[in-house]
């Protein structure tokens, strides 16, 4: 699956540890305003497919051919799509898994569908449809994505933020959405016919929002490279020691359905210390945020700050440019970066240091 980690110089410490598990791991961040404000949302020029198994815990045949066809379909395509076991009935149960099984027509289990498409598999072909199955997923893979999301996921507060970023690399038209979903790998669970201890694979738990297919992005016409940013929030318990990631999937409505139209996961789940991310002694906005030529700064504070630093990283945490340094009033401290000043195009983090805080925004200059 798809992760990213972001590591710098002089910005903030950083320690990391990977759990035992096969796919998680954590970084935990002493400076939360710095990576919840300025953590860069990369996507990826690329397609992927959406594999989800239709299933419940009660069910007999879910625990047997079901349950091999399933766990084969993710050996063999596991780096270019996206499997997902959707329970809309029985222990495991979940609103979203139902509500998105409905959309593509499932009304019995096990029932595997390709995108929104039901492929057929029975006992009797299981062999034949998981040859065919890895045959549409490199298919897939090869085309050219109209759009994708990218984001970092963070757990911070009692909850996991997902500030996330979609990109149509194509001009578009059409009513489009971003679900966000967690999913949950290897959980031990009762499934009929494998028994009380059997190890469920990419389960979905929760759904971002209370639509089951998410935010809406854009309704209307999209041209090629325009950017969306949307933001998400699930309460939740500490995922240490939990297996999750974090699944992103665009959607297009169409004549009352949703068609997915790529998916990105991210199984990189950053743990912040309990810093507050509301930091009301100061606001700074950084606009526009990509920009060709110039971005202005504002910076308003409840109090006076006799020494204040404003400095420009790159996206390597090195120092490219001061833009202030000394004091800040209160009200009306208005600076600008220009392209000039850092040097060339790219992703960069404007940081304000101060006694009392310390923020960072990002900037991304064409």
């Amino acid at each position: 699956m798809c992760s990213q980690k972001f590591t710098k110089n002089g910005l903030s410490t950083v320690l990391t540890f990977k759990s035992i598990m096969k796919k998680q791991s954590f970084t935990f961040l002493v400076a939360a305003l710095f990576l919840v404000q300025g953590m860069a949302q990369q996507v990826e020029q690329q397609q992927r497919s959406l594999i989800t198994k239709r299933t419940a815990s009660w069910c007999t045949f879910c625990g047997t051919w079901g349950w091999s066809f399933f766990e084969n379909a993710i050996e063999q395509n596991e780096e270019k799509a996206i499997l997902l076991a959707a329970h809309y009935s029985g222990d495991l149960v979940v609103d979203a898994a139902a509500d998105i099984t409905s959309n593509f027509g499932g009304v019995s289990q096990p029932r595997f569908f390709f995108n929104q498409t039901d492929h057929g598999v029975s006992s009797g072909n299981s062999a034949a449809k998981l040859t065919a199955l890895k045959a549409l997923v490199d298919a897939a893979y090869e085309q050219a994505p109209v759009a994708n999301s990218g984001f970092d996921p963070v757990y911070v507060n009692g909850e996991i933020k997902v500030n996330a970023k979609v990109k149509f690399f194509q001009a578009a038209e059409g009513e489009y959405f971003l679900g966000m979903y967690l999913l949950e790998d290897n959980v031990v669970s009762f499934q009929q016919s494998v028994g009380n201890n059997a190890v469920h694979k990419n389960i979905m738990r929760f759904s971002f929002t209370d639509d089951s297919f998410g935010l809406p992005i854009v309704n209307g016409s999209v041209t090629a490279n325009q950017e969306f940013d949307l933001d998400f929030a699930l309460p939740i318990g500490d995922p240490a020691g939990k297996d999750y990631e974090v699944l992103g999937i665009i959607w297009k409505k169409e004549n009352g359905k949703y068609i997915p139209v790529n998916v990105w996961s991210n199984d990189n789940i950053a743990l912040v210390s309990n810093t507050s991310v509301e930091n009301p002694k100061y606001e700074m906005i950084v606009y526009p945020t990509v920009t060709s030529e110039v971005a202005g700064i504002d910076v308003q504070l409840i109090e006076d700050q006799p020494l204040a630093s404003i400095d420009v990283f790159d996206a390597k945490g090195n120092l490219v440019t001061n833009v202030h340094k000394g004091s800040l009033k209160k009200q009306g401290n208005s600076f600008q970066i220009t392209k000039a000043q850092v040097g060339a195009s790219g992703l960069y983090f404007v940081k304000i240091t101060s006694p009392a805080f310390v923020g960072v925004k990002k900037v991304i200059f064409n």
